[in-house]
């Protein structure tokens, strides 16, 4: 778990560092493909009743899945012998498995929905799509489950016109849950790598992402990323060193 909680870091890092240099790649990025007509936001609409088709599917899946996890559990409570107690404990764990994958389809899903509700409201009240570019590079951890509330909160505090402001410190000033962490690395020296990790997962655990995360690393190829000596050089690479 604790090597899991410095792949967090990481990730978030890099993600809020991707925001530094968003400004200027957007103006080196070839021409957009033509607008959709001004006032038109039929592809907008469409984007919407698509995403909560999916959301509503993903929803009945998770339903599903809960339904055959009860079934799961009544049948391991209901077993004797332990070959069968084995066998219907496995059957428990993976029912659990699954209805934990569906619960991020279904917030992937949801994020979606917002997204899609939000492009079509901002297309209404602007007279038409807008051409220009508004991804976040944050998004990609929103789109793979991340709440989108987070995602929105973490993209406002990206730095904008060539900043190299630490991101850490950005984000420390917007989450009060995070002033444990901000305390233990204000002194400018290499905190005790034990202490470290135990604030981490502490801060992550009360802002409640600690699991969804750690999961999310996996998803994201990044399961093996480091290896338990390189703290120091995570340390130096997050600008925790000042």
């Amino acid at each position: 778990m604790h090597r899991a909680v410095i792949k967090i870091l990481v990730v978030l890092a890099l993600a809020l560092g991707l925001g530094l240099t968003s400004a200027s790649a957007s103006s080196a990025a070839p021409a957009a493909a033509p607008a959709a007509k001004a006032g038109d936001c039929t592809n907008q609409a469409s984007a919407v009743a698509v995403a909560r088709r999916n959301y509503n599917r993903q929803v009945s899946q998770q339903r599903r899945a809960q339904r055959v996890h009860a079934n799961a559990v009544r049948a391991e409570r209901k077993a004797t012998g332990r070959k069968a107690k084995r066998a219907a404990h496995t059957r428990v764990v993976r029912a659990k498995n699954r209805v934990a994958a569906e619960r991020r389809d279904v917030r992937v899903s949801k994020n979606r929905v917002v997204r899609a509700k939000r492009n079509l409201s901002n297309c209404r009240n602007n007279g038409g799509p807008d051409t220009s570019p508004t991804s976040s590079p944050i998004q990609t951890l929103c789109d793979a489950g991340l709440p989108q509330t987070i995602c929105d909160g973490l993209a406002s505090l990206l730095p904008t016109g060539g900043t190299t402001a630490n991101p850490l410190s950005l984000l420390c000033a917007q989450v009060p849950e995070a002033q444990a962490l901000c305390n233990l690395i204000s002194t400018g020296t290499a905190p005790d790598p034990q202490d470290l990790l135990e604030v981490i997962e502490t801060v992550l655990d009360d802002l409640g992402l600690l699991d969804l995360i750690s999961g999310l690393l996996n998803g994201l190829g990044l399961g093996s990323l480091l290896g338990g000596s390189e703290l120091d050089d995570l340390l130096d690479l997050l600008g925790f060193l000042g």
